[in-house]
C-alpha cells in the first residue's frame, strides 16, 4: 500500500518547479485552501520501473502554503515574462480580471510558458475567472509549450467541475491530444479519477485512443497502478463486450495488461487483470517475458503467491522467455532469496539452462547475490556447469569475493579454478585483469596451483596483472609460491617483467623484482660481451655479480658467470663465497647449478667453513644437491686446495682491489677453524643418518665407503662386543641354571622343607665351580658397567634417549647383587633376582641382533610391535578390571573370591582359556546366575572375540608398515654402529686402519674368497622406493608436462592437417597435368602451323603455369 500511495503522490504532483500556491481561494472542496500557479510547463520525463522505454507524464506538485515559500514563488515569478491579466489571476483579483477584459485585453495572450490566462485560472482553481474567460471567448482549443490544451489542465488538477465546465463549451475536443499523445482521458485514468474518466466517456471520450507508445487510457491506469479507474475502464469495456481489445498487445513492447499491472507493483491491478481473463502465461511480444517473469524480476511476493494461486503449476514448468531465461533466473539475478526459495518449493528445476547454457546461479554469481548462491547451493544447484563460452560459475562470480567465497565451499568447485573458457583464460586471469585480489586470495588458497596456470598463449595470472598493474594483485598471486613462476614465458617469449616494463607500472616492476624476476640470460650475456670486466665487479659489501645472483636464486645466471673463463670465486664481506651465500639463503636452484659446474671442486675447497661442515649443512636442507654431487662424482676422499689467482678488482668506489687478498684471509680462517675442531671422517655420513637422508646413504659412493669400513674393521669391533657380551651372558646363565639345579646341595636343604625354611640359609664358598662363575660374571658385569659410563661421558644427553641402555644397566646392576657375596647359595631373594638378571640379559642380546644385516629387520618389527601391545595394553588391562571386580562381586566360590586371584583368572579367560563348566556350572550354586550370564556373554563377546582380533589387526598393520621401513631402519642402525665404532677407537688405530681411496671394479669376476666374505659381513644396502617423490610433482613440472600434453595434441591436429592438405595437392597436381595434356591436344589441332628461321616446321604453343 505504501507503493500505491506514492504512486499517487506521484501522480497528483506535476510540474512541480513552476507551481505556487496562494491562500484563501475557493476550490471544489472547502478543505483544500490552495490554489495551484502554474509559471512553466516544462515536462518531466518519467522512467516506468523495469522498462526500456522512457515516457512523457506530467507531474503536478502540491506546494505547501507557508509563507516562506509563497515569498519565495513570488521572488522566482518576478522578472518572468507574463502578462497583466495572469498576474491578476494569481493574485485572485477577480474584478480587476473584469476590468481588463472590458478594456479590451485579449483573452487569449500567452505568458512565457505558452500559457493562455484560461490555463492559469484552471490551474488556480479560479472557477469566477474561468466562467468569465469563456464568456469573453477564451479559446478552449488553444495549446501550451508542453502540448496540454485547458481540458488537459483541468484534469491535472482534479477538478470535476472545470472538467464539466469545459465540456459544456463549443469547440471543446474531449480527443484532443496532449503531450505524449495523451488524451485528456489518458491523464484522468493515471491520475485514479474515475469520476473524471466517466464524465469524459459521457462525453464521448474515446477509450481505445493511443498515445505515442500505443498505450490506450486503460494501459495508463494500469501501469499507474490506478485501481479505480481501471475498475471502471474494464467495467465500460465489458458493458460494450469489448474487454478482449484491452487485454494484449497494448504497448508497443506488446506488453499485456497484465504485464502493466505487475509492473505497477499494485496486488488489486494484479487481482483486477486475472478477473477480466488476461492470461497468466502470455508472453510479450518482443522478448517474451510473461508477467510471472515480470513478478519474480521484482520479488514482489504478494503477487508471486497470487499468481501461483491462479496457476498453481506455473513453477514446475518450463516458462522461458527469448533468451531461455526461467523465473528463477529472473528472480537470482536480483538477489531475490525468497523469490527463489518459493519457486523451489513448488518443484521448480533449481538448474534450468538459458540458451547460453546459464543456470539460476550463473546469474546470481554474476550480479553477486550472495543469498541466492547460497540458497541454490544448499539445494543443490550443480555447481560443474559451463555456458556455451565454456565459462564456469567462477568466471561469472569474478568481482564478487563473498559470492566467490561460497561457491569455493563446494569441493566440485576446486578443479574449475584453473579451467579455461573459449577464449584461454581461466577464472583467475580475469580476476588478475581487474584486480580483485580478494578473490586472488581466495583461489590461491584453494588451488595451489592458480597462480601457474597459463592460458592457451601461456600467459599467467602474473603476466595479466603485471599488464595491467595490479601490484597488489601480484602480492597475493605470490603467497606461498615458487618465485620461479615470475619468469615463465609466454608463447611470445615475453614474461611478466616485460609487460609490466612495457606498460610503465613502474611500483609493479619493482615488486616483480623484489619477489624474483630475473631479467633474460641472454640480456646477461649481451652485457658481459660488451663489458667483460664487469664480470668482477664488486659493491660496498664486496659483493660481485655472482653473490647477488646466488643470492636472489637465479641459477641461470650463476651458471652463466660460472662459467666465463674470468670469473672468479671471491668472498664478499663476511667472508661468504657463492656457495656460502647460496646455502645461507637456502636457494637450492642455485647450489644444484653449482654443483653441475665444472667449477664445483673449485667452490666447495673454497667455502670458509670447511668441505665437510658445508657438505653437513647441505645434507640438512638440501639433500637432493649432495646426491646430485654424488652421481656427478665431484665429492672425494680428500680435497686439496687448489691455487688461486687474484685479479685487480673495481669497486663501486673506484679503489682497485685483488681476490687473492680474501681469498688469503678465507683459506687462513677455514685452516684455523680446521685445526681447532678436528673432524670425523665419518661426520658426514653421520649427518646423514641424523636427519636419515636415506637417498644420500644409500647412495654408491656412501655405500662403498660404509662397506669398506665394515669389512675394515666394523664387523670386526662388533663381533669383539657381541663375544664380549657372550663371555657375560653364558656364564651368568649357566652359573643361574647350576645353582638352581643343585640348590639343595648347595645350600643344604632337606627336599621336603617349605619355602619359608629356604629363606635361611649358609652363605658357603666351598663349590669351585659356582665361586669361579661368580667372579667370572662379577668382573664382566664390572666391565660393562664402566664400559656404559664411558659411553656416558662420551654421549652425554644422547646416551639417555636410547632405551637399550636403561636395559643394560639393569642387566649389569641386577648381576652384580646377584654375585655378591659370592655364595654358592642362591635361595629366596637372589633367585628373583637371578631371574630379572637372565630376562634383561637376553632381551640385551637381542637388541645386540638388530644391526645386522640378517636379523636386524626382524628384532625392529618385534619391537615396534610391542610398542603397540604396550599402548593397547591400558584399555586392555580396563576391560580386565571391569569384569574382575564385577565377577568378585557376584561369584562367592575360587579363584573369584580373592581380589588377585579373580583378576589373574580374567586375565587367562580374555586369551581364550573362559572354563564355563568349571566356574559357572551349575547355575544352583550361582548367587546371581541370570545377572553373571549375561556378564558372561558380553565377555565373551568383548575381550576373546573385540579384543584379540583387535590385536592381531594392531599387529598385522604394524607388519605392514615396518615391511616398508625395516630395511632402512637397520640399515640406519648398522650406519650408527659404525659411526659409533669409528669414534670409539684410539687415534693410533684410526691411523692404520682408515680408509682414504677406494677402486672398485663392477664388472670384475669375484673370486670365492670374495663371495663368501661378501656373503657373511657384507654391509646390506636396502632399496629406496621413489614411488613417493615421484608422486609430489611440483607446480613448475605440472605446467610443463601439461605444455607438452597441449604441443602433442597440436603436432598432431597439424600433421593431420598437413596429410589432409597434402592429398589435397596431390589430387590438384594431377587434375592439373590431365587438363595441360587436353589444352595441349587442342591447341595442336586449332593453331595454323608456322615456319621457323630455320626452315623447320613446328607449331605455335604455350607452357602453362604449373603449382609445383
Amino acid at each position: 500500500m505504501k507503493r500505491q500511495d506514492k504512486k499517487k503522490e506521484q501522480n497528483g504532483s506535476a510540474n512541480g518547479d513552476n507551481l505556487h500556491v496562494s491562500e484563501n481561494q475557493t476550490t471544489d472542496h472547502e478543505d483544500i485552501p490552495l490554489v495551484l500557479v502554474n509559471d512553466g510547463a516544462e515536462s518531466a520525463t518519467v522512467q516506468a520501473k523495469q522498462r526500456k522505454r522512457s515516457r512523457a507524464i506530467s507531474s503536478v506538485s502540491m506546494s505547501s502554503d507557508d509563507e516562506d515559500t509563497k515569498e519565495k514563488q513570488e521572488g522566482e515569478f518576478t522578472g518572468k515574462k507574463s502578462t497583466m491579466l495572469h498576474q491578476l489571476i494569481l493574485n485572485g483579483e477577480v474584478e480587476d480580471v473584469q476590468k481588463l477584459l472590458i478594456k479590451g485585453t485579449s483573452v487569449n495572450n500567452k505568458d512565457r510558458s505558452g500559457k493562455t490566462p484560461l490555463h492559469t485560472a484552471i490551474l488556480s482553481k479560479q472557477f469566477k475567472v474561468v466562467d468569465m474567460l469563456l464568456q469573453y471567448g477564451a479559446d478552449v482549443t488553444v495549446t501550451d509549450d508542453a502540448g496540454d490544451t485547458p481540458l488537459h489542465t483541468a484534469i491535472y488538477v482534479g477538478s470535476e467541475r472545470l472538467v464539466t465546465t469545459l465540456l459544456r463549451q463549443a469547440g471543446t475536443d474531449v480527443n484532443a491530444l496532449g503531450r505524449g499523445s495523451c488524451t485528456p482521458l489518458h491523464l484522468a485514468a493515471e491520475m485514479d479519477n474515475d469520476v473524471i474518466c466517466k464524465i469524459l466517456i459521457e462525453n464521448s471520450g474515446n477509450t481505445r485512443s493511443q498515445d505515442e507508445t500505443g498505450m490506450t487510457p486503460l494501459g495508463h491506469a494500469t501501469e499507474r497502478g490506478a485501481k479505480r479507474s481501471a475498475a471502471y475502464l474494464l467495467e465500460h469495456a465489458k458493458k460494450e463486450d469489448a474487454v478482449d481489445y484491452f487485454l494484449y498487445d497494448v504497448d508497443i513492447d506488446g506488453n499485456s495488461l497484465l504485464h502493466l499491472a505487475v509492473n505497477s507493483g499494485v496486488l488489486e491491478v494484479v487481482e483486477l487483470c486475472i478477473e477480466y481473463g488476461v492470461r497468466i502465461r502470455q508472453p510479450r511480444r518482443h522478448d517474451k517475458i510473461t508477467a510471472f517473469h515480470m513478478a519474480c524480476e521484482q520479488g514482489s511476493m504478494p503477487i508471486m503467491e497470487y499468481l501461483v494461486s491462479k496457476d498453481p503449476v506455473i513453477c514446475r514448468i518450463t516458462l522461458v522467455d527469448v533468451k531461455g531465461r526461467t523465473p528463477l533466473h529472473m528472480a537470482a539475478s536480483k538477489n531475490h532469496a525468497n523469490v527463489v526459495e518459493f519457486l523451489l518449493e513448488r518443484e521448480a528445476v533449481v538448474d534450468p539452462k538459458t540458451d547460453d547454457r546459464r543456470t539460476p546461479l550463473f546469474y546470481a554469481a554474476d550480479y553477486g547475490a550472495v543469498d541466492v548462491v547460497k540458497l541454490l547451493m544448499e539445494r543443490g544447484a550443480d555447481v560443474t556447469i559451463r555456458d556455451i563460452e565454456l565459462q564456469s560459475v567462477l568466471h561469472a562470480a569474478v568481482g564478487h569475493p563473498r559470492a566467490m567465497e561460497i561457491l569455493l565451499q563446494s569441493p566440485a568447485v576446486m578443479s574449475l579454478i584453473t579451467e579455461k573458457d573459449v577464449n584461454g583464460f581461466s577464472a583467475v586471469h580475469y580476476a588478475a585483469k581487474n584486480g580483485d585480489t580478494k578473490n586472488i586470495e581466495l583461489f590461491v588458497a584453494r588451488n595451489k596451483t592458480a597462480a601457474s596456470v597459463t592460458s592457451d598463449s601461456l600467459d599467467t595470472p602474473i603476466h595479466v596483472a603485471a599488464k595491467y598493474g595490479w601490484t597488489d594483485a601480484i602480492e597475493k598471486l605470490m603467497e606461498r609460491q615458487n618465485p620461479r613462476i615470475l619468469n615463465l614465458q609466454n608463447s611470445a617469449g615475453r614474461t611478466a617483467l616485460h609487460y609490466a616494463c612495457s606498460q610503465g607500472h613502474d611500483l609493479t616492476t619493482e615488486t616483480l623484482l623484489n619477489f624474483g624476476a630475473t631479467a633474460e640470460r641472454r640480456c646477461c650475456e649481451a652485457v658481459i660481451g660488451k663489458f667483460e670486466d664487469c664480470v668482477n665487479w664488486v659493491d660496498k659489501n664486496k659483493n660481485t655479480a655472482l653473490h647477488i645472483a646466488a643470492a636472489n636464486g637465479h641459477a641461470s645466471v650463476v651458471t652463466l658467470l660460472l662459467s666465463h673463463p674470468i670469473s672468479e670465486i671471491t668472498f664478499n664481506t663476511t667472508s661468504d663465497n657463492i656457495l656460502d651465500v647460496a646455502v645461507k639463503e637456502k636457494r637450492s636452484t642455485v647450489v644444484m647449478a653449482i654443483a653441475e659446474n665444472d667449477r664445483w671442486g673449485e667452490v666447495l675447497t673454497s667455502c670458509t667453513t670447511g668441505v665437510v661442515k658445508t657438505l653437513q649443512k647441505l645434507v640438512e636442507i638440501m639433500p637432493d644437491t649432495v646426491v646430485v654431487n654424488y652421481d656427478l662424482g665431484l665429492i672425494q676422499g680428500k680435497y686439496e686446495q687448489k691455487k688461486v689467482r687474484g685479479r685487480k678488482r673495481t669497486t663501486d668506489s673506484g679503489e682497485k682491489t685483488s681476490s687473492q687478498d680474501d681469498v688469503n684471509v678465507a683459506v687462513r680462517s677455514k685452516t684455523k677453524n680446521a685445526v681447532d675442531a678436528p673432524i670425523s671422517s665419518l661426520a658426514l655420513i653421520e649427518t646423514m643418518t641424523i636427519y636419515r637422508r636415506e637417498h644420500c646413504l644409500t647412495h654408491p659412493v656412501c655405500y662403498h665407503l660404509l662397506n669398506t669400513k665394515w669389512k675394515k674393521f666394523g664387523w670386526a669391533t662388533f663381533m669383539v662386543n657381541l663375544f664380549t657380551y657372550f663371555l657375560f651372558i653364558v656364564p651368568l646363565t649357566w652359573l643361574a641354571v647350576k645353582t638352581r639345579a643343585e640348590e639343595n646341595e648347595l645350600c643344604g636343604f632337606n627336599s621336603t622343607a617349605s619355602d619359608e625354611d629356604k629363606e635361611d640359609y649358609r652363605c658357603t664358598f666351598s663349590s669351585v665351580p659356582v665361586q669361579i662363575l661368580s667372579y667370572w660374571v662379577l668382573i664382566l658385569a664390572i666391565a660393562h658397567l664402566l664400559k656404559e659410563l664411558l659411553s656416558i661421558v662420551a654421549k652425554r644427553l644422547e646416551y639417555l634417549t636410547d632405551g637399550s641402555n636403561y636395559l643394560e644397566w639393569v642387566c649389569y646392576v641386577t648381576a652384580v647383587i646377584y654375585c655378591l657375596p659370592p655364595c654358592d647359595c642362591r635361595a629366596g631373594l637372589k633367585r628373583q633376582v637371578g631371574a630379572i638378571t637372565l630376562f634383561f640379559g637376553w632381551m640385551n642380546l637381542i637388541l645386540y641382533f638388530r644391526r645386522l644385516s640378517s636379523y636386524g629387520q626382524y628384532v625392529i618389527m618385534l619391537s615396534t610391535m610391542f610398542v603397540t601391545l604396550v599402548k593397547v595394553l591400558l584399555l586392555w588391562m580396563l576391560f580386565i578390571m571391569a569384569f574382575g571386580t564385577t565377577f568378585l562381586m557376584l561369584i562367592d566360590k575360587e579363584p573369584f573370591n580373592e581380589f588377585g586371584t579373580s583378576m589373574m583368572t580374567m586375565f587367562v579367560m580374555t586369551m581364550g582359556e573362559l572354563n564355563y563348566h568349571e566356574y559357572f556350572t551349575p547355575w544352583e550354586n550361582l548367587a546371581f546366575s541370570t545377572l553373571t550370564n549375561i556378564l558372561f556373554i558380553v565377555l565373551v563377546l568383548g575381550m576373546p572375540i573385540i579384543m584379540m582380533n583387535m590385536l592381531v589387526g594392531l599387529a598385522v598393520g604394524d607388519i605392514d608398515k615396518i615391511q616398508q621401513n625395516a630395511l632402512m631402519d637397520r640399515y640406519v642402525k648398522q650406519v650408527q654402529l659404525l659411526v659409533e665404532i669409528e669414534n670409539s677407537l684410539p687415534k693410533f688405530i684410526l691411523e692404520k686402519i682408515q680408509v682414504y681411496d677406494f677402486t672398485e671394479f663392477p664388472n670384475a669376476p669375484k673370486t670365492l674368497k670374495e663371495t663368501i666374505v661378501d656373503t657373511l659381513i657384507r654391509f646390506d644396502k636396502p632399496a629406496v622406493e621413489d614411488d613417493g617423490e615421484e608422486e609430489e610433482i611440483s607446480p613448475e613440472m605440472m605446467n610443463v608436462l601439461t605444455r607438452i600434453d597441449q604441443q602433442e595434441t597440436k603436432i598432431q591436429k597439424m600433421f593431420d592437417l598437413l596429410k589432409e592438405q597434402s592429398e589435397m595437392l596431390k589430387e590438384i597436381r594431377q587434375t592439373t597435368q590431365e587438363n595441360i595434356e587436353i589444352s595441349r591436344e587442342e591447341a595442336k589441332q586449332e593453331e595454323p602451323a608456322t615456319k621457323s628461321l630455320f626452315g623447320v616446321k613446328d607449331r605455335l604453343s604455350f607452357s602453362p603455369p604449373s603449382f609445383f
